[in-house]
């Protein structure tokens, strides 16, 4: 569904210019924020259709390689900004958000298509539930990278900010950014949220791989690292709820989670392992 994925990063593309050209704006026009909303909306609408064409056509969730994931993640990260980032409380975040969903998507179409092996065929259709648990799984675990995007965008804010505050060396950026509370705020909803979908995702990962072939735990290079990344986000919400940590403190933990997730996403790829696919 390549057409389709070209219309959608086209999308994405003209919602990023829209979003910068109204932030630098002294007075923005009336309804700016409900106006971007639509055309994201549009765009992870016919994204949705590419991906539910994709799975009629392949016959299977088409999560299964390095091209469908990044286009699965890029409509994650739309979602989770429609849905969980509440409106005119950040207006430079959909910025760094759409941004990364257009060069997911850019990414996806620059990567060739590669066949459904027979292994990865029986893993994911062994039996009724295994077509059924495989989808649950893998959108909670791409949702929940897509919360830590905006995690790591709120933090990376306020850093930045911060750092601008105790130089006193204002720049540009500096009137478009929210304030420190308001990052902080954005940054650590989302960071509950995305551990809250990360637990859903490995608990439903085990499910499934225990349907496939009898067992929870396969010592999976991918399957340590999502435990070390859920363990660090893991320590960030204990310490914010029983030490108060917050501000520059969780921001730099959020980034360093972030990186975590990076190498989950990518280098457990490179290791290979049972979690040969996404």
């Amino acid at each position: 569904m390549d057409v389709l994925l070209v219309a959608v990063l086209l999308f994405y593309l003209s919602s990023a210019i829209y979003a910068i050209i109204t932030l630098t704006m002294e007075q923005p026009p009336a309804r700016t924020n409900q106006r971007l909303r639509v055309l994201v909306a549009i765009g992870f609408a016919v994204h949705s259709a590419s991906i539910a064409l994709s799975w009629k056509q392949l016959g299977h969730f088409p999560v299964v390689n390095l091209k469908e994931v990044c286009s699965f993640l890029a409509g994650a990260i739309a979602a989770y900004y429609l849905i969980f980032v509440p409106r005119d409380k950040a207006r430079a975040l959909p910025i760094f958000v759409l941004l990364c969903s257009f060069l997911l998507i850019l990414v996806s179409l620059l990567l060739p298509d590669e066949p459904l092996s027979l292994t990865l065929s029986s893993a994911i259709s062994a039996s009724p539930f295994t077509k059924v648990i495989f989808p649950i799984h893998v959108t909670m675990l791409m949702f929940s990278y897509a919360a830590f995007v905006v995690t790591v965008a709120g933090s990376a804010m306020y850093l930045l900010q911060e750092r601008q505050l105790k130089t006193k060396h204002f720049g540009a950026a500096f009137r478009w950014m929210p304030a420190l509370n308001t990052c902080d705020e954005l940054s650590y909803r989302s960071l509950t949220i995305g551990f809250v979908l990360l637990t859903l995702g490995v608990l439903t990962g085990m499910m499934w791989g225990s349907q496939h072939d009898g067992r929870f735990w396969h010592n999976d290079p991918k399957e340590v690292l999502a435990l070390v990344t859920w363990f660090v986000y893991l320590a960030m919400i204990h310490y914010r709820v029983t030490a108060g940590w917050r501000g520059r403190r969780v921001a730099w933990m959020a980034i360093g989670g972030f990186v975590a997730v990076l190498v989950t996403f990518i280098g457990a790829r490179a290791m290979g392992g049972y979690h040969v696919f996404g």
